[in-house]
């Protein structure tokens, strides 16, 4: 094995490190080979602006309706740029990069056979910011924001200011998806409108002290933390995008600008010993504007085991596929068009991948073919060449059933996530094992389905939810709901839901629809839950939940 030193490409502690990093990269990309990249231990500062830019098209980010006026769709950059890599090991050995300014902490492409090991990613001062009810009074409440953020008064209106932004105080960032967390329930945040909403005007009254006038205060209580930022999702954490055997192990993540962790079209992914969540020296309550981990179009294996998660935007953990719709067919070639803005200009097939067509309204399979080659015609379409006619498919939808992985959800911690712990859309085998659910905002585990909105596919087969704690979970513990329009038959199959312990202060509880095969056993209830609903459950659904008070 090759052993390289960082600093001996300029990649030094407490100096700039972003062209250092892009060469080192470029010069692992030319070795062949088992190697290891070593950084020494220290502190690192990568500034945005001296990285270089390039189109990506990232799933679940930025939708082509939120792109602002003067910006470039789908230009990207990152700290670490790895590009057709191949069995490289990256040594930390607990190396801080500090971001100066917006980008993504890593992206990897085309890579095979990469781990990343003892490695923290931060940023300074992100476009992430909190308000802290500190005073009120009968038509005012004062803010406090935290320590990592500055507030200048600039005219007539105060702003949050940072290296590459400074954004009123006021903005929307939109209405409803403001993170608030009630004093006296630390980790559980709920998603409010923004609290200055209703304001007649804004003053700046000390450093970092805003006070709001309003014709009448809002309920507001002391200690009341409300989490400010931009949910569009322009840049990520770490990215993964047509890479294999891609391991994170002991890999820190205190803040990213999206998705912590994005694999899309990958294979054989590892998450291991990592910690995404703030630093809590920062007094932050949040680490990642969106989904901790998701995972679109991946095969083989995800392992996500032994991690810390804290502190997300959105779902902690989100597994699926895609549903495209069949526009169009001449013979053996199909026309498949990607249904979401959010999701787009990456092609996920390979030949001799088994392609799945999908009845929209029932989200029941009614026909399969082998792919035979496949190209993108532009960013929104992919033209497949199929072993079969594909007349008939058209006006259906249709998944990649080779890009549905087994997953492994084992002993992790989740805690402060604002919407959903896990979703498993993916036909491959599930285990979600020995899990500590703190708090979630909405459901602990959802099994959805869908070809009409999100169009994340698809039908689960094996799923197992065993050994679990889940704490202070609202929503239900359990939900499988399908998205289907019309009841042709179980869409979900083999759920099993057992010897899990439920104490979510009377939240919890299970929802079932068009499912078979589900079983609920030997599980633990502290208190109570909501009730069970079942809908057009075949065979009846088993349970032996005890219930302890």
């Amino acid at each position: 094995m090759k052993t390289f030193y960082a600093k001996d490409f300029g990649v030094l502690p407490g100096k700039d490190a972003a062209e250092g990093l892009a060469a080192v990269f470029d010069r692992m990309a030319e070795e062949d080979g088992e190697k290891e990249l070593i950084f020494d231990r220290g502190t690192y500062f990568v500034n945005a602006d001296a990285l270089r830019t390039e189109k990506l098209y990232i799933t679940n980010t930025v939708g082509d309706n939120e792109w602002k006026s003067g910006e470039e769709p789908h230009l990207n950059r990152a700290g670490m740029r790895l590009k057709g890599i191949r069995d490289l090991t990256v040594e930390g050995r607990g190396a801080v990069f500090v971001l100066l300014g917006q980008a993504c902490n890593a992206v990897l492409t085309d890579c095979e056979r990469v781990t990343i090991r003892d490695v923290v990613f931060d940023s300074d001062n992100p476009d992430m910011h909190e308000l802290r009810v500190v005073g009120k009074g009968l038509f005012h409440i004062d803010f406090e924001a935290d320590g990592n953020s500055a507030v200048e008064k600039r005219g007539n209106k105060c702003f949050f200011v940072g290296k590459d932004y400074a954004v009123p105080v006021t903005e929307g960032r939109p209405a409803g998806w403001i993170g608030k967390i009630s004093v006296g329930e630390e980790n559980s945040v709920k998603r409010v409108n923004h609290p200055l909403t209703g304001a007649l005007s804004v003053r700046l009254v000390g450093k970092r002290t805003l006070r709001a006038y309003y014709p009448l205060a809002p309920l507001y209580r002391i200690g009341d933390v409300f989490c400010l930022f931009d949910v569009r999702r322009k840049y990520n954490g770490i990215v993964a995008d047509n890479c294999f055997g891609v391991t994170l192990d002991g890999v820190t993540q205190r803040f990213n600008y999206g998705l912590a962790l994005v694999c899309q079209r990958s294979g054989d992914i590892v998450v291991e010993n990592c910690v995404f969540a703030p630093d809590g020296a920062s007094g932050r309550h949040m680490a990642s504007v969106a989904d901790f981990v998701q995972i679109c179009m991946c095969r083989g294996k995800v392992s996500i085991r032994n991690n810390v998660f804290e502190g997300s935007g959105d779902d902690c953990l989100n597994v699926h596929g895609i549903h495209f719709g069949i526009r169009a067919a001449d013979g053996n070639r199909a026309e498949l068009v990607f249904g979401h803005r959010q999701t787009h200009g990456f092609d996920p097939f390979r030949e001799g991948d088994k392609l799945r067509i999908i009845d929209k309204d029932t989200l029941l399979p009614c026909a399969e073919a082998v792919v035979k080659g496949s190209s993108l015609a532009d960013e929104n379409t992919l033209i497949l060449t199929l072993d079969r006619p594909a007349d008939g498919f058209v006006g259906k939808a249709a998944e990649n059933a080779s890009a549905c992985p087994d997953v492994d959800f084992v002993g992790n911690t989740l805690d402060r996530v604002i919407t959903r712990g896990v979703l498993v859309t993916t036909s491959g085998k599930v285990r979600v094992e020995r899990n500590d659910f703190r708090h979630t905002s909405m459901h602990a585990v959802l099994i959805s389905d869908d070809a009409r909105s999100w169009y994340e596919s698809g039908f689960v087969r094996d799923v197992g939810i065993r050994g679990n704690r889940f704490g202070a979970c609202r929503g239900y513990t359990l939900i499988v709901k399908p998205e289907n329009r019309r009841y042709g038959g179980a869409v979900h199959r083999n759920v099993t839901f057992e010897d899990n312990t439920i104490d979510s202060r009377g939240q919890g509880g299970f929802y079932f629809k068009d499912c078979e095969d589900v079983s609920v056993t030997d599980n633990r209830i502290k208190g109570s839950v909501k009730k069970t609903k079942t809908l057009r459950c075949d065979p009846q659904f088993r349970n032996n939940t005890k219930v302890k008070e």
